[in-house]
């Protein structure tokens, strides 16, 4: 009888552990260990704050996975043993005949300082509360949204967040009063999708009276006079300010044997694998190298490598036939009036990625909110 472990309880974590269970024999054992009990799809939090539908009403607990045989344990990582194929928990140490590493990305502490400052983190669940009560006492002044550094999770979501949050306030008849503007430290607006996509974001925030600061890096953040400083010089006040620092590794993550030399763990890009005998590393804690930088940190991404990752490690027990993964993918662009457009491609494809965006439309709205509910349901009821 084999024990699998699985660390982490986001997109890669999730389906890697339903891929292992789907595929294992019946009596051995898949547990899944993360310091949350609940998950929810990134862009619920923005559908919260702009007023689609409250982030609860798309969260599921993670025992719900006990109902489909599979072990879970909330727990914190506080070390990993690659080769002893065990990690070290708060609940204590837990052994495996294999693993996948899953465990996300957490933020660069000097831009978790910054924020502290005075701004609020847009992709920090417990801040949604105090964000919907700025938001609803926000009658003047400016909203700005800042995109402290690369890499970080989910390229377009800063984007879609200004988008649908200047469409809440002008619903609210308070937009002609509120200046909106939305910087990033990139050249363009959305790099990773390439040139045609950033200009088509870029045409529809200008179209909607957003200002754009490209290459515009934070240096400073002063909370009492409500003021950012960037390095070019720039001053700005708000009235609102909300910031999206860098991703970084978990601390437990670059300390570990599996760790490269930039803190993340650097499997094989097309069947995962790590350093380490049957472990294997997906999703936001990996750094997947493309031809001019870096596979999105994106849930689209973590659960196409945690089902590969899920099989080679089944085929490393059982034999059978293995998988990689080829590099295509895709990520959903929302914007006002429930229409979604649709970023698309071969990330991997060289000389540089081979990415289209389709336009909007409100079927795509649809077909996003099935995805949604296909994750949710299948995997927690």
């Amino acid at each position: 009888m084999a024990d699998l472990l699985v660390l982490g309880g986001g997109f890669g974590g999730l389906a890697a552990a339903h891929e292992l269970r789907r595929r294992l024999p019946r009596g051995d054992q898949v547990t899944v260990v993360a310091m949350s009990d609940r998950f929810f799809v990134g862009f619920a939090k923005l559908w919260d704050l702009a007023g689609v539908r409250p982030l609860v009403d798309g969260t599921r607990a993670l025992q719900r996975l006990e109902d489909r045989g599979i072990r879970f344990v909330q727990a914190e990582v506080t070390a990993i043993d690659p080769a002893g194929c065990a990690v070290e928990t708060s609940e204590g140490r837990i052994t495996g005949d294999g693993m996948v590493v899953a465990l996300g990305a957490t933020y660069r502490p000097q831009h978790s300082d910054l924020v502290d400052a005075g701004a609020y983190n847009l992709y920090h669940a417990a801040s949604l509360p105090d964000i919907r009560t700025a938001l609803e006492d926000l009658t003047e002044g400016r909203l700005l949204v800042s995109i402290m550094g690369t890499p970080y999770l989910c390229p377009p979501a800063p984007y879609e967040a200004t988008l649908l949050l200047q469409q809440r306030l002008r619903d609210e008849g308070v937009r002609d009063q509120i200046d909106v503007v939305i910087s990033t430290p990139a050249p363009l607006t959305l790099p990773v999708a390439g040139p045609d996509a950033s200009r088509y974001l870029a045409d529809e925030l200008t179209a909607s009276g957003v200002g754009v600061l490209t290459e515009h890096h934070v240096s400073s953040i002063d909370g009492q006079n409500r003021t950012v400083t960037f390095q070019n010089g720039t001053v700005l006040d708000w009235q609102l300010m909300l910031a999206v620092p860098a991703a970084a590794p978990p601390p437990v993550v670059a300390s570990s044997p599996l760790a490269g030399a930039t803190g993340w763990i650097e499997p094989d890009r097309h069947t995962f694998t790590t350093s380490a005998e049957r472990v294997y590393a997906v999703g936001d804690c990996t750094l997947i190298r493309t031809a001019t930088a870096q596979l999105p940190k994106a849930g689209v991404f973590a659960e196409a490598a945690g089902k590969i990752a899920a099989t080679n490690l089944v085929s490393d027990l059982y034999g059978g036939d293995r998988l990689t993964f080829d590099g295509y993918g895709y990520c959903f662009v929302e914007l006002p009036g429930q229409r979604v457009a649709t970023v698309a491609g071969d990330f991997y494809a060289k000389p540089k990625p081979n990415v289209r965006l389709a336009p909007p439309d409100r079927a795509s709205f649809s077909a996003k909110q099935e995805w949604e509910e296909e994750r949710l349901s299948s995997w927690l009821g």
